[in-house]
């Protein structure tokens, strides 16, 4: 009895597996006529049927299987065996294997036409979204060029106050970010109130190719000021840029400032009084050359006595000896001291005098005596307080005593 079992056993798997395989033929020849089948399993353990299809796997196809010879055991012999359960397994494989039933030619032809209208349909919906998308892009733009226009003028705002109220790294941040020409600002500003700050403006531009256009409007407030002082500081700002954008103006500058130096060693000292109470800092800069005597010649000794009236007219102390320093300086020999020459025996006295009527604070005392050692020539040892006395016998004269004493 157990070798009539396998045998069947192995009939029946024969014969399945040649049912899967017609069957798979047969859905490979509907294939070619147009029809697409496909089934899908989870996870098939192995392929077992219809050939490149997994129908079944290896557990489902051994009870089915069992099941077969289970009931042909229990048929007569001689006998057909019909089993409604065994016919149904049998329909089920064939199905599985020959895939979803093929669509009749009309389904598919009113299938290709719904999706045809589909896409029609869609593509007036991709129309209608089009032309919404332009208009709020149109209006997104409006709104924001008018955001963009209200944080320019808040920039603009913000620069001019900043500007006005000495806060220049601040002004220059607000005028970069707003984009607008340097001229609207600065027009905006008069200078009897915003010089400091428009000249301090000009210096700190970041830009070297904007810094000359800044100068030029700058220049062209400055000159309509009238005010010399002004235009002197003007003038060592722009030397001093080392902007080669700036080199012609420079030269301007440098002019401008002999002219300055002539009229200061010919006794007219408002401008430079004036600068060294407003703008100290320039007026230390210019202080440096502004005593010097052209090349190749030596000190007048009728414009030491003309500068030696200078030194009263500076606001605070430690300007005084500063100045008296300056235009001690081209009178100084090889060995740090005063030349001995008669020439200025006369404008030595009164710088004498001007030296010893500063006030004595600790902060300058040294500086007082170090200047005070440079009268004392090697020479002729006549100290400060030589030439301090002989001043009250010679307050009378004036520029021309050289001409008198000659």
């Amino acid at each position: 009895a157990m070798g009539r079992f396998s045998d069947i056993r192995g009939v029946v798997i024969l014969f399945v597996q040649l049912l899967c395989i017609l069957a798979s033929i047969q859905a490979q020849r509907s294939s070619q006529k147009g029809s697409v089948s496909v089934v899908f399993e989870q996870k098939p353990v192995t392929d077992v049927v219809c050939t490149q299809r997994k129908a079944l796997t290896e557990r489902e196809l051994e009870a089915m299987i069992d099941t077969w010879i289970k009931t042909g055991n229990e048929c007569a012999l001689g006998k057909p065996c019909r089993n409604a359960k065994n016919l149904a397994d049998y329909k089920s494989l064939r199905a599985k294997c020959e895939g979803p039933p093929r669509r009749p030619k009309e389904e598919n032809a009113a299938l290709v036409a719904k999706v045809a209208a589909g896409l029609q349909a869609m593509n007036d919906l991709f129309k209608t979204l089009k032309d919404a998308l332009e208009a709020l892009d149109r209006e997104y733009g409006r709104q924001f060029q008018q955001v963009w226009g209200e944080i320019e003028k808040l920039h603009a705002t913000i620069a001019y106050t900043s500007l006005g109220a000495g806060r220049i790294q601040q002004a220059l941040y607000h005028q970069s970010s707003q984009g607008r020409p340097i001229a609207d600002l600065i027009q905006q500003l008069g200078p009897a109130r915003n010089a400091e700050e428009l000249l301090a403006f000009a210096w700190n531009s970041p830009w070297p190719e904007q810094q000359a256009d800044v100068y030029d409007k700058v220049e062209a407030v400055i000159k309509s000021s009238q005010d010399p002082v002004l235009q002197t500081v003007l003038a060592i700002d722009i030397i001093n840029t080392k902007n080669p954008k700036l080199e012609a103006k420079a030269k301007q500058a440098t002019e401008q400032l002999k002219q300055l130096q002539t009229s200061t060693m010919a006794g007219d000292f408002s401008t430079v009084a004036a600068l060294a109470a407003r703008f100290p800092k320039h007026y230390a800069y210019l202080r440096q050359t502004l005593f010097q005597p052209a090349e190749g010649s030596k000190a007048s000794a009728a414009t030491l006595w003309n500068l030696s009236e200078l030194a009263d007219r500076m606001p605070t102390a430690e300007e005084r000896l500063q100045t008296i320093e300056a235009i001690v300086q081209p009178l100084l020999g090889d060995n740090g001291t005063v030349v001995d020459d008669a020439e200025y025996f006369w404008p030595l006295t009164k710088l004498a005098d001007e030296l010893n009527r500063l006030p004595e604070s600790e902060e300058q005392k040294a500086d007082l005596e170090r200047l005070r050692n440079k009268f004392a020539t090697h020479v002729s040892h006549k100290p400060l307080d030589y030439y301090q006395k002989l001043f009250s016998q010679i307050q009378s004269l004036k520029p021309g005593f050289s001409e008198t004493t000659a």
